[in-house]
């Protein structure tokens, strides 16, 4: 091979190199949009196509990590203490749609607000903002969501 031929062929690999990356990057966004804004009706969405795809690394990947804003209902029965709440993703409803009762995690001060707030109602909706930090999918198991760093911003009791 003459110096001229080697030459060429660096360049063309340095060259295809430079664009497989851009590539990477460009579709890495698109994988890890920005969610603030969306429900949990959205993600069911997503569950919901998981299902049909079996694209749940995907989901769990695009959800895992985001800082949500969601209503949720809290019942008193299932958020008994600040390291032992779950919520209701969605209204009660017969026959149940998705049964998540996501985990939640409360930043420091956070639950004795909820406390406050919703007592000892039975029921109460409630507007949260966390970090949605597992979403476990799957084909074989119950959809399981947890909630890190929840910060109660108002209530409504039921």
């Amino acid at each position: 091979m003459t110096t001229r031929t080697m030459i060429l062929v660096v360049l063309a690999v340095a060259a295809c190199g430079r664009n497989d990356q851009r590539k990477v990057i460009a579709r890495d966004v698109a994988v890890r949009p920005d969610l603030s804004h969306a429900t949990q009706a959205d993600l069911a969405v997503e569950v919901d196509q998981a299902e049909r795809r079996g694209t749940w690394r995907e989901v769990r990947k695009r959800w895992e990590g985001q800082r949500l804003h969601w209503t949720v209902t809290r019942h008193a029965s299932l958020c008994a203490s600040a390291s032992a709440c779950n919520v209701a993703a969605f209204p009660v409803k017969r026959p149940a749609q998705y049964g998540w009762l996501p985990g939640l995690t409360f930043a420091p001060g956070e639950y004795a607000k909820l406390d406050a707030w919703c007592g000892n109602t039975p029921s109460c909706e409630i507007e949260i903002e966390g970090t949605l930090s597992r979403l476990e999918l799957s084909g074989e198991l119950p959809t399981s969501v947890h909630f890190d760093r929840v910060r109660v911003l108002g209530a409504h009791k039921s």
